[in-house]
């Protein structure tokens, strides 16, 4: 396949990230594949694929928002805060009322906070994942970043499971989130089931499985940063754009896509200073 765009897979339990899109490329038989954000291996649901000149967009969608669905069970903790890890410490349980529940929810519903990542992520320090140095045993400094859980809701509280929907900003580990919460419940807990339900604008409706994934799922890249919501210019005359030139565009956003008026993408361009614009990336049609 020699069109360009993104796919939106609905990833199944059990398989890594790349494991998904490498299977995809041999299906389809695409030159250049990539992926906007990685499930661990435990995870199902949205991961949008990048196919080939589409690898060229990839930071338009890995820094949107998302949304999962996720299940957290109490008074165990593993080495890798999912049920995929070891178990290194168990509880005897107590009884927490749903009204405690709830309150901790509360108290994360909106909050922005300094997040400790996971030892078992794929976070780089000094060119080597987090996990690397977490199956040698090397204690390393992992530094908190801001993220925000825009929305956390309670599904369903029963046999020492709490279900939630949580609607957070890029960069959050869900894994993390759920440590947090049972800290506030006095506990200890880990992820059973992850499901990411949306990543930007793309959810898991627009989703297809492996299985049935076909050349008519690719949606077009004048399409996918549409509906990622970027704005896109049209331009009759875009010799300019293509040679990379800075132009002069009245705008109120400072990232915008120019195309031409067969709705190729061309070039993402930035503000520079007032209404002219530079090329950020070029060759999007190459």
């Amino acid at each position: 396949m020699n069109k360009s765009g993104i796919i939106i897979l609905n990833k199944p339990k059990g398989l890594t990230t790349n494991h998904l899109i490498q299977k995809l490329k041999r299906k389809l038989n695409v030159k250049k594949i990539g992926h906007a954000g990685t499930l661990d291996p435990l995870a199902t649901g949205v991961v949008i694929c990048l196919i080939n000149n589409g690898t060229k967009l990839s930071d338009y969608f890995l820094n949107e928002n998302k949304a999962y669905e996720v299940t957290m069970k109490l008074f165990q903790a593993t080495d890798t805060y999912d049920s995929d890890g070891n178990i290194i410490e168990e509880q005897e349980p107590f009884k927490i009322e749903e009204k405690q529940v709830k309150n901790v929810i509360s108290k994360f519903n909106g909050l922005a906070y300094e997040q400790e990542p996971p030892m078992y992520s794929a976070i780089k320090i000094d060119g080597k994942k987090l996990y690397e140095y977490a199956r040698e045993n090397q204690v390393v400094k992992v530094n908190k970043r801001l993220i925000k859980i825009n929305s956390l809701s309670l599904d369903k509280y029963e046999n020492n499971e709490i279900s939630m929907t949580v609607y957070c900003s890029k960069g959050t580990y869900i894994r993390s989130l759920i440590v947090d919460i049972a800290k506030e419940l006095k506990t200890i807990a880990h992820v059973t089931s992850l499901n990411r339900i949306e990543s930007g604008n793309f959810t898991i409706k627009n989703s297809v499985n492996i299985e049935n994934s076909e050349e008519s799922n690719l949606i077009k890249m004048f399409d996918a940063i549409k509906m990622a919501d970027y704005e896109i210019i049209e331009l009759d005359d875009t010799l300019s754009v293509e040679h990379g030139k800075k132009i002069e565009i009245i705008t109120e956003n400072n990232i915008v896509f120019i195309s031409n008026k067969s709705k190729e993408l061309i070039a993402c361009y930035e503000r520079e200073n007032g209404n002219v614009f530079k090329c950020k990336r070029g060759g999007l049609n190459i």
